[in-house]
């Protein structure tokens, strides 16, 4: 079970959340519950914990938690690409004995042991994937119902490559157009594939508007080949402007290749 609080910035935009987990972990042969707290970004990326007072974390055999073991969960939650994720529950120890399975006595699978407490391989399996699971969805389906315009500038000026993937997985046709200008500065500061990715994701009837092609007739010449390409297969020739019309006249170079195939296409030019 879940309880979600939003957390404000100063201008009282989303910062991210504050999530009170409630949830059974069960071992072999006993369940036992574990109430605690974790804190995301705005799009539900794990960030932090902390547990409440008289709900401290144990071990087998209701060992207390030391601070090293504290710690060492902070680093196991926030490795978005854990080894844990692979592994059901029933697949983390081998019944090499009947009971008390759970430490580190030979039963633990070897791939995980460095990825897990000792005397708390469960704890860590389960918690792992509720940060990284379901409830990280259910966050960021929250994000994407509060867009306006200050807190998708307020994303976009993060310069986070997953939090553009995110608005381009949770925008509408509609928000596209809408947040057109934030979008445009993604792909002009994005690197590697974002700005392919982004023109591929983005609609053809976004990317012919007015506003999107001075974009673009400004800066076609900064975007690598690949995304020059991906831009002008989503082209109307008829709703070209001159101005951008200009600029791919300009960039054409001698030898054939597909981008200037593309080009000529749209420029009516063989």
């Amino acid at each position: 079970e879940y309880e979600i609080s939003p957390i404000l910035d100063s201008l009282g935009l989303l910062d991210g959340y504050k999530v009170l987990v409630f949830t059974p972990i069960c071992e072999v042969e006993q369940c036992y519950s574990v109430e605690l707290n974790f804190y995301t970004d705005a799009i539900g990326n794990f960030l932090s914990y902390d547990t409440l007072k008289g709900k401290e974390l144990t071990k087998l055999d209701h060992i207390p938690f030391t601070d090293e073991d504290y710690q060492r969960l902070q680093r196991i939650l926030s490795n978005h690409n854990s080894v844990l994720s692979g592994y059901k529950k029933e697949e983390l120890v081998e019944n090499t004995r009947e009971s008390e399975v759970e430490g580190f006595t030979g039963a633990t699978v070897l791939e995980i042991k460095q990825n897990v407490i000792e005397g708390a391989v469960y704890s860590c399996h389960t918690l792992w994937h509720i940060a990284h699971g379901p409830l990280m969805d259910s966050l960021q389906t929250r994000t994407a119902s509060k867009f306006d315009q200050a807190l998708v500038n307020k994303l976009v000026t993060q310069n986070n490559p997953q939090v553009n993937y995110f608005l381009l997985d949770y925008c509408s046709d509609q928000d596209f157009q809408q947040y057109l200008p934030e979008l445009l500065y993604t792909i002009e500061h994005g690197a590697g594939y974002y700005p392919k990715n982004a023109l591929e994701k983005m609609p053809a009837s976004v990317l012919n508007s007015s506003p999107a092609q001075e974009f673009f007739a400004e800066n076609f010449e900064q975007l690598d080949y690949f995304t020059q390409v991906a831009l002008l297969k989503k082209l109307d020739k008829e709703q070209l402007s001159e101005p951008f019309k200009n600029v791919l006249v300009q960039s054409l170079e001698e030898r054939s290749s597909l981008r200037d195939e593309l080009i000529r296409k749209l420029i009516g030019s063989k």
